[in-house]
Order: structure tokens, then sequence, then C-alpha cells
């Protein structure tokens, strides 16, 4: 353990402690605690047994940011990163599929089923490539649009003959 001047100028003094230990059969500098901060340094990690609470920011910053979440099995089970700008969570049990992905752009991508429990509301268009309820929907939706435009069901009686007569189709008996 050594202790250091890191700022000498009258009135503004600072102290730095250092504390070395013998790594790899030469001396390293692993920790140096300033005026302002805990550095674990020269590939130093910090493992904890307890809880990490703090009352400010908690920041990473690297290249690729990563957080892993790991339970008592000792197998990373997710990891949440920012990969390229894009806010991952991925299942690291499952060959590292992203399973929730939200991008630069805004758009969010789900992998696997999506359930949600109180309502979708969707500002914007909705396109689908399977089928919603077992109903294909560019099927039915090309037989929605043959539907005229504000067909309703209150069609005359004459407006029924007129449209029967048209198809060569005669009636028989009284429409009223």
């Amino acid at each position: 353990i050594t202790g250091k001047i890191g700022d000498a100028s009258s009135g503004t003094e600072d102290g730095i402690l250092e504390i070395a230990h013998r790594k790899a059969g030469s001396n390293n500098i692993s920790a140096r605690f300033t005026s302002t901060d805990l550095k674990l340094i020269n590939g130093t990690g910090l493992e904890v047994a307890s809880n990490i609470t703090t009352n400010g920011n908690f920041i990473i910053e690297s290249t690729l940011p990563r957080i892993y979440f790991t339970d008592t099995n000792n197998n990373d089970d997710f990891l949440v990163q920012n990969n390229n700008g894009q806010f991952q969570i991925t299942d690291a049990t499952n060959s590292n599929a992203t399973r929730f992905a939200v991008n630069s752009d805004g758009h969010v991508d789900v992998t696997g089923n999506l359930d949600v429990g109180a309502g979708v509301d969707v500002t914007g268009n909705i396109s689908c490539t399977g089928t919603v309820d077992g109903r294909d929907l560019a099927t039915d939706g090309t037989k929605l649009d043959g539907i005229e435009s504000n067909a309703t069901a209150d069609q005359t009686a004459s407006e029924i003959v007129s449209l029967l007569s048209d198809q060569n189709i005669t009636t028989t008996g009284t429409l009223s």
C-alpha cells in the first residue's frame, strides 16, 4: 500500500492510495483510491457477495456494454446489452437468441410469442404474414375488398328486384 500526492497545489491538495498485489510474477497496482474515485485497474475485477446500492447513476462504458443475469446454477441466463446502438435482451441459455430488441429508429423486435394481458393500442398500420385466429388475412382481406363500399342491409324491394333482373333471375310472388 503506497500513498502518493495527487495534487500538490496550495488549497487544492489531494492524495492517492494505491494497493498493489503480486500478479503473474510482478507487482501489479490493482486498486487506486483518489479523492473522488475508487478505481480497480490492471485487470482487477469486482465481486460482491450482497447488494450493490447507489445514490447516483450506474454507468457501464465499453465498446459492447453488457450485464449478465446468472442464477444459482451459475449459467448465464439472460444478457442485457447495447449492441451497436440496439438495446437487446438475449436468452443466453438458448444460443444467445435475442428475445427483445429496441432499435435506434424506435421499432421493437420481439422473438417468440408476445403475450399482452391488458390489450394493445396501435397507431398506424398493422401487417401480418401469418394467420389471426386461423384466418388468412390476405385471402379474407381480398374477399372483404369485394364488398360494396358503405354496404348496408337496408336495400328496398325494388332495388333487390332490379339486382335480380340484372342477373336474368325472375321473381315469383310479391315483394314488399
